[in-house]
């Protein structure tokens, strides 16, 4: 009897310890042990809000019957250091291996950081085990971890938790389920299997943490900007704070220089730098940016007994658009990552007028507006919901649901859904669309309502669609033309792949029969190098050079202004895996890139398109005037009937007669000046050569680089030249980063 009473009190001491509130107080954090290892982070008014809500560890078969999974967790101080407190820590498993596996550790509990140590111990056999997994569980979605190879990074915002580890993770975030996971190995044989992980937690509130908490590394270093993304606008003093960590046990004094190169990777300037510090300890200093056009560049300094250190920031022109609103030049923040106000700033910058959808993005510690009864918001909590793109004059474009949430006239336009024709029947889809057209209408008469944005230019699905009655339930049409990586130019005589840009072309026909529609281009984008992720398993054949993804960006813009389309929302600003124009907290080429073309194009007109030195084509209308042409034409020499969409992807066609041509297309400023925008396609695709050796792109071969008549881009192409009569003695020109020069 006294051993079962023994035993009782036991088990109630665990429950009670499991119960019993358990906090530290950290300085940017508070980290809650009792239940399991959940930590908050200071917001900027000063609270405390929930971010990491446990770390738990399962193991399953492929159809995810589980061996084992966390069920318990049980913690518990043990030691105050100078500095430090340690929780010793153990978990509990359920499942019908439970009994095989132990898991213990330590939590170093320091006032900036978290140090969490695991040791794991599996006795069986683990070929039955096709999942192993550690789990990062979060209040609410859009939250994840940063990782440490980036600052910003693909999550945003200006508080959160950085995460290192040994060995290296990599994380994949579940928006369903609000979690990251990664694949665990527990190395061992003869049914003896150990985890040993080391992770590194670090809160932030304001700027992320630059030093890594477990690089081995003797010398670390960064460049940091006054701004998000490290971006330089005009009126900015052009200067970075460089900033040093000595880890050595010797001081460390050391002249040297670093690189500032352009998004070519030329040269353009080698200042000094001084490297001090000493043993231990952490220096900065301001440093001067001697670079006096606008642009992307490269720093590059090479660190002694470290890695080379490359890092990207830009210079932009004037961010002021007079004509911004109504412009086509729209973007994307990535759905489900963190929207901040620095991303609606990066937004602002580059001239967008237009964003996808129509989220809250409010100032960190605001709080949203709370949904009245009635479903809908009042005009004082729309404006309230929108301030932040309002002031920056994007306007948004909803979802049918969100637009049925704001009160009438909140909104131009909406857009139905996301690529039905990729799942979904046109009969079905049309009585749908139908049914949501009049809810919209009578919700407010006079918001236009899009269709869905529809994969690529797909003909017969539009066509059924329509022979379904659905064609004038609909005020605009919305398409996606991500054709990368190849050239925009390039149509259907070289490939059948239907998201091709001139298959806008093809909407001619439909119109011609069932009505004219505005177009809308709410998803494009290109795909570049991010090393520590792989979406949507796209291969590294799809990857394209940065350099060559910026032009390729630019000429999108510039054949949907030759196409007439109303708007292209660019996919994406912020980080999705390489989609972003932004990356790692750094900007890529696409950036100010971006920025350079609507400061050139702020309020022009397409006027129509020289096809030869001395010749205009058939755009010019009686008055030898250039005219806007609705769908410009195919690649001239190439104007073969355009076949209607498929899904038929055929071989890239050789032809050795084809040559490089060179584009000038006309647009008229508001002053009405004329402006050319002129360029050539040398290349077809233009992508990474080297294979990325990081486990998100394991086995995956790089694909090859293609001149524009089909054959492998074995070297660089030479340039072309063009001559074409102006009528002026001197003439302005304007290179892809904005930078004018006298000609």
């Amino acid at each position: 009897m006294h051993k079962f009473a023994f035993l009782f009190i036991i088990f109630a001491v665990f429950c009670g310890n499991a119960a019993e509130p358990k906090f530290y107080q950290g300085k940017d954090y508070q980290l809650d042990y009792s239940r399991s290892i959940a930590v908050s982070i200071r917001q900027p008014d000063g609270t405390f809000a929930p971010f990491l809500s446990r770390i738990s560890f399962d193991a399953a078969d492929k159809d995810w019957n589980f061996f084992f999974r966390t069920g318990g967790f049980r913690a518990v101080e043990t030691e105050r250091r100078p500095g430090c407190d340690v929780i010793r820590f153990e978990y509990r498993f359920t499942g019908p291996q439970a009994g095989r596996v132990a898991l213990t550790g330590v939590i170093e509990a320091y006032p900036e950081w978290l140090k969490i140590s695991f040791d794991g111990r599996y006795r069986g056999d683990m070929k039955e085990i096709f999942r192993q997994r550690l789990i990062f569980s979060y209040p609410r979605e859009e939250l994840r971890l940063l990782g440490s190879a980036a600052d910003n990074g693909p999550e945003g915002g200006s508080c959160g938790l950085r995460l290192e580890s040994d060995p290296p993770l990599q994380l994949s975030y579940n928006r369903k389920q609000k979690n990251s996971s990664t694949r665990l190995e527990w190395p061992g044989k003869d049914g003896e299997h150990r985890l040993n992980l080391v992770l590194a937690l670090t809160p932030y509130c304001g700027r992320p943490p630059v030093f890594s908490r477990l690089s081995k590394q003797p010398v670390q270093a960064r460049f940091e900007f006054q701004r998000y993304c490290n971006v330089i606008l005009d009126g900015d003093r052009r200067e970075a704070v460089f900033r040093l960590l000595n880890r050595t046990g010797r001081p460390l004094k050391l002249d040297t220089r670093f690189e500032i190169r352009d998004h070519r990777g030329g040269l353009i300037a080698s200042p000094a730098l001084k490297l001090a510090a000493e043993p231990g300890k952490a220096t900065e200093q301001a440093v001067p940016l001697p670079v006096d056009r606008y642009g992307y560049f490269e720093l590059r300094l090479d660190l002694p007994d470290a890695a080379p250190l490359r890092q990207s920031f830009c210079i932009l022109p004037p961010t002021e658009r007079k004509f911004k609103k109504g412009s086509i030049f729209g973007g994307i923040l990535y759905p489900w990552n963190r929207k901040t106000v620095e991303k609606l700033d990066l937004m602002e910058w580059i001239g967008m007028s237009m964003i996808r959808r129509a989220w809250p993005v409010l100032p960190e510690g605001t709080a949203m507006p709370a949904l009245p009864e009635s479903g809908v918001y009042t005009p004082e909590q729309a404006a309230a919901y929108l301030r932040e793109q309002t002031v920056r004059q994007l306007e948004p474009v909803p979802s049918a649901a969100e637009s049925l949430r704001m009160p009438p006239g909140t909104f131009r336009l909406t857009e139905a859904a996301n690529e039905v024709n990729a799942r979904r029947l046109p009969v079905d889809f049309a009585e749908e669309m139908k049914i949501e057209y009049v809810k919209l209408k009578q919700h407010d008469p006079a918001l236009q309502v899009g269709s869905s944005g529809i994969a690529g230019v797909d003909i017969h699905w539009l066509e059924e669609f329509q022979q379904n009655g659905a064609w004038d339930y609909m005020d605009a049409l919305f398409v996606h033309l991500h054709c990368f990586p190849r050239a925009p130019e390039v149509n259907n005589t070289m490939t059948r792949e239907f998201w091709l840009h001139d298959r806008v072309t093809l909407l001619r026909g439909l119109m011609d029969r069932f009505g004219a529609k505005p177009v809308y281009d709410s998803e494009n984008g290109y795909l570049t190098r991010y090393p520590d992720r792989r979406v949507e398993k796209y291969p590294l054949r799809s990857v394209s050079e940065s350099g060559i993804a910026a032009a390729f960006m630019v000429r999108s813009y510039l054949q949907a202004l030759a196409y007439g389309l109303s708007n292209k929302m660019w996919f994406t600003v912020d980080s999705y895996g390489g989609f972003g124009i932004t990356e790692y907290g750094q900007p890529r080429p696409a950036y100010p890139a971006y920025a350079a073309m609507t400061r050139l194009l702020d309020g022009a007109r397409y006027a129509g398109e020289l096809l030869s030195p001395g010749r205009i084509s058939n755009a010019m209308d009686r008055d030898a005037e250039f005219s806007r042409s609705w769908f410009g034409q195919a690649t001239p020499g190439l104007e073969k009937e355009l076949l209607a969409a498929d899904r038929e992807t055929v071989e890239s066609s050789r032809n050795p007669e084809l040559k490089p041509y060179v584009y000038i297309r006309a647009f008229r400023t508001p002053e009405n000046r004329p402006l050319l925008a002129c360029w050539a396609t040398l290349y077809r695709q233009k992508v990474e050569a080297e294979a990325i050796d990081t486990p998100a792109w394991q086995d995956q071969k790089p694909g090859t680089s293609l001149l524009w008549n089909g054959f492998p881009a074995e070297r660089e192409p030479e340039p072309l030249p063009v001559r074409f009569r102006v009528g002026v003695p001197e003439v302005e020109v304007a290179d892809l980063m904005g930078n004018r020069r006298k000609v």
